[in-house]
């Protein structure tokens, strides 16, 4: 099967969804990027639209804010690999957080635990890379 003509358009919108989101979260709460304390990346992958991206952290000097990265494409060598699809990332990110992980309390964040433990989104990575995870979620919470 062919791929179809659109497909680098979607690539770089996803891109650029992810890379508003981000810059949107920062500028919002700039404390947030204090947080970046370490270098990682993390992919995420949208299943159904065949496109991923790549979000690489970058730290700071001594407690300067850390710098963070949107790539087209998905890293081989990230510590987490989010994948879902479309609307499950962006569910991710509308998820209200405690702890940086999804909030059990409310009933957006027990619909994400259920997708995670159902199959439908997978964290690669998650357990050995908690910490990644942790800081992933706070760099594209909307809330």
């Amino acid at each position: 099967m062919a791929m179809s003509d659109d497909v680098p358009d979607s690539g770089m919108a996803f891109r650029d969804l992810v890379q508003g989101l981000v810059d949107a979260n920062l500028e919002r709460e700039p404390g947030r990027a204090l947080r970046v304390t370490k270098r990682e990346a993390a992919s995420l992958v949208a299943t159904d639209a065949d496109v991923a991206v790549t979000i690489q952290m970058l730290p700071g000097a001594r407690r300067a804010p850390g710098t963070v990265l949107v790539h087209d494409g998905r890293d081989p060598w990230a510590e987490i690999v989010v994948r879902a699809e479309s609307i499950g990332l962006l569910e991710l990110a509308a998820t209200p957080l405690r702890f940086d992980l999804p909030d059990v309390m409310t009933s957006d964040g027990r619909d994400v635990v259920r997708k995670l433990l159902r199959g439908r989104i997978r964290v690669h990575g998650m357990l050995r890379h908690l910490g990644t995870v942790r800081r992933l979620s706070m760099l594209l919470s909307a809330r």
